[in-house]
C-alpha cells in the first residue's frame, strides 16, 4: 500500500520550458541536451548538489561549458535560465495539495542550499510538502539509493511503500533500486495522473 509520494522540483513542480530549450539548442547551435550538460554535468555541478561547492563557480562553469559547446555566443547563464525555467506547474501543485489529504507528500530535489529560501519559502511552497530532502542539505545526490531510503525514512515510510516522481531517467531508475516505485514525468500532466492511479494512488 503507498503511504508516501515524493515530487522532484525542477521538471515536475517546477515548470521547464521544453520547447524553449529545444529552441535555445538549435539558435545557438549545442548539441541535444547540450544546454543541461552545460548546466547540471559539470564536476562543480556535483559538488554543488551535495553541498560541498559554490553555487557562484557552479555557474562559472555552466557558462564555460555552454560557451565551448555553442557555435553562436550564447546568453548569459541567469538569463538562459529564466528562459527555461517558467515557474511552478500549476497543475502539479494542485495535484500536490490533494494528495497531501491522503497521503504523506515530500520534495526530494538535487539542488542548491538556495532551494528552500529562494525557491519555496519565497512562494510559500515547503508547507505544501511534509518533507523537503535537498541533496545539498543531506550530503547525497540522486540516483543514489541513500537519498531515496534518507527520503523514506523522514516522511516515515517503508521504500517499497513509497513513489518517486522525476524528470530525469537516472533518477526514474536510482528511485526503483531503492524500493521505490517511480514514475518518469515527461511533462504531459495527464499521462501522470493516469500512472498514480495505475499504482494505486487515489485522491
Amino acid at each position: 500500500m503507498i503511504k508516501a509520494i515524493f515530487f522532484d522540483f525542477g521538471g515536475v513542480v517546477g515548470q521547464l520550458n521544453r520547447e524553449v530549450v529545444k529552441q535555445l539548442e538549435c539558435d545557438y547551435g549545442l548539441p541535444k541536451n547540450g544546454l543541461f550538460k552545460a548546466l547540471y554535468g559539470t564536476p562543480e555541478w556535483r559538488a554543488a548538489e551535495i553541498g560541498r561547492g559554490s553555487q557562484k563557480k557552479w555557474l562559472e562553469a555552466a557558462a564555460r561549458a555552454l560557451e565551448e559547446m555553442a557555435t553562436r555566443p550564447p546568453p548569459g547563464i541567469q538569463e538562459i535560465a529564466s528562459q527555461i525555467w517558467g515557474g511552478h506547474d500549476e497543475n502539479v501543485v494542485r495535484l500536490v495539495r490533494r494528495l497531501r489529504g491522503h497521503y504523506r507528500v515530500g520534495l526530494l530535489s538535487n539542488s542548491t542550499k538556495r532551494l528552500e529560501k529562494q525557491l519555496l519559502d519565497r512562494d510559500g511552497m515547503r508547507a505544501m510538502f511534509h518533507v523537503v530532502i535537498n541533496s545539498a542539505r543531506v550530503g547525497v545526490a540522486k540516483p543514489d539509493a541513500r537519498i531515496y531510503h534518507r527520503a523514506a525514512e523522514m516522511i516515515g515510510a517503508e521504500p517499497a511503500a513509497c513513489i518517486h516522481i522525476d524528470d530525469l531517467e537516472d533518477n526514474v531508475r536510482g528511485a526503483r533500486d531503492a524500493g521505490f516505485a517511480a514514475i518518469h514525468h515527461q511533462g504531459e500532466f495527464a499521462a501522470l495522473e493516469r500512472e498514480l492511479r495505475a499504482l494505486g494512488v487515489a485522491w
